[in-house]
């Protein structure tokens, strides 16, 4: 094997674990705010998370919020 072609694999594996480290909070808190878990999925995109993040932001209050 090459290095670049080792290099190339190292980065898919980051480019990986930065995608689950945006998708599975997003996983976890979309259902809290009336939103589809899959919907998580679109933050993988820059602009899908900061679109979900100014859903969650307007959305109004959580469920099980008292305030």
């Amino acid at each position: 094997m090459k290095a670049a072609e080792r290099a190339r694999g190292d980065d898919m594996v980051w480019i990986v674990v930065f995608m689950a480290a945006f998708v599975i909070p997003f996983w976890k808190l979309l259902p809290g705010y009336g939103i589809a878990s899959p919907w998580a999925l679109v933050a993988v995109f820059p602009l899908g998370a900061l679109a979900l993040l100014y859903l969650m932001a307007f959305a109004g209050p959580r469920k099980g919020d008292h305030a």
